[in-house]
């Protein structure tokens, strides 16, 4: 590799990926890739998709255009393409490929962060992304509309610093908690999750295999054989009572869990569920206010990240832009990690767009104080 390459912010950027430590299933899937294509070989493609993506490309038009840069010509060893090329190419990207790479990047990301899993926080929610009923027919959903749903669950850090670490795609009519036990993975690891996830027998399942949860009660849950905690509870605290309960009525008996119930200003009182007893009502709390930092995920890929807009009307080119906009989020990620900055991961992702194809002092200049 040249030193223009070495030395220039996209290729620092983009170098976590490795195509070549890649299974030999994957080694395969891309040199069939490669064989189809005439122009763009999978390496080159990745980039130009994941630089749309990482660059709020509206489409792949504007991808198509935006090929005229002679840097980004340089970064991929293309002067031109078509977006028809691209677009074909991401219909017959092969989805199993993007998805090592997706793990390949967490790989290189968890030993950034404690390992013990009773310490480790995962979110999980889903979000609806609404399509043209015309364009997207496979993507059922209302009789005016069609949608897809991304379940996701997110490993949370600190405040701004989350990463998703597993995420599954469906039609927007599918329930959410019919995906909650193909998320779920790590036992002795916490989950939070919200009401819509809410399952008598769900919650006993996830107790019995050792997950431990915090979760939002609906509020016509019914409990029984109720007892106060052994917690104390502070009286300056906006924690009405820490209880041990069974949840439902005769014929929906759970295990023995925790209810945890906070006023709230102008609100109704939030009740939270919990199988862990090692926790203070104030810590269950906080625990539960993490879930908020999906919320802002959510937010961030919407509107940074070309989820908004879709490239392709096919489910495998839909699914395998999600897909690229969660590896491009992660290489950010990575890139806060390595800097060990303070900035923001926006604050990372605004300064490397403006020095994508500037030489990679000057990010570290920006974003690493002296």
């Amino acid at each position: 590799m040249d030193k223009y390459n070495t030395n220039i912010t996209f290729n620092k950027w983009f170098s976590p990926i490795n195509l070549t430590t890649l299974s030999k299933g994957a080694q395969k899937e891309m040199a069939q890739f490669n064989q189809y294509v005439k122009k763009v070989d999978f390496e080159a493609f990745l980039k130009l998709l994941l630089h749309a993506i990482h660059d709020e490309k509206e489409s792949l038009r504007h991808l198509e255009n935006t090929v005229i840069n002679p840097k980004l010509q340089q970064e991929v060893g293309l002067t031109a393409i078509s977006y028809s090329q691209l677009a074909r190419s991401l219909k017959r990207c092969p989805q199993s490929v993007l998805l090592e790479l997706f793990f390949q990047l967490l790989g290189q990301i968890e030993p950034y962060h404690p390992k013990i899993s009773h310490k480790k926080l995962y979110i999980i929610d889903s979000i609806t992304f609404s399509l043209s009923q015309l364009a997207y027919k496979w993507a059922k959903f209302r009789p005016t509309k069609s949608g897809i749903k991304v379940h996701l669950m997110l490993r949370y850090i600190d405040k701004g610093a989350i990463y998703p670490v597993k995420f599954e795609q469906s039609t927007a009519s599918a329930h959410d908690k019919n995906f909650l036990l193909n998320i779920v993975e790590e036992p002795n690891a916490t989950y939070v999750f919200d009401r819509g996830y809410l399952d008598y027998l769900m919650l006993d399942h996830l107790d019995d295999h050792s997950y431990f949860f915090v979760t939002r009660l609906k509020s016509n849950s019914l409990t029984c054989d109720t007892e106060d905690s052994t917690w104390k509870l502070s009286n300056d605290s906006p924690i009405i009572s820490d209880q041990l309960t069974r949840l439902g009525g005769k014929n929906d008996i759970t295990h023995r869990f925790r209810v945890v119930t906070i006023q709230r200003k102008n609100a109704s009182n939030l009740r939270l569920v919990t199988n862990r007893h090692d926790l203070s009502a104030e810590e269950i709390s906080a625990i539960y206010q993490s879930r908020w930092e999906i919320e802002w995920f959510f937010k961030h890929i919407k509107q940074h990240l070309t989820i908004k807009h879709y490239f392709s009307q096919s489910e495998e080119g839909v699914t395998n832009q999600v897909i690229l906009a969660m590896i491009a989020y992660l290489l950010t990620y990575l890139m806060r990690l390595r800097l060990q900055t303070k900035k923001s991961i926006f604050q990372v992702l605004r300064t490397l767009r403006t020095l994508l194809f500037e030489p990679f002092e000057q990010l570290i200049v920006q974003l690493v104080p002296t």
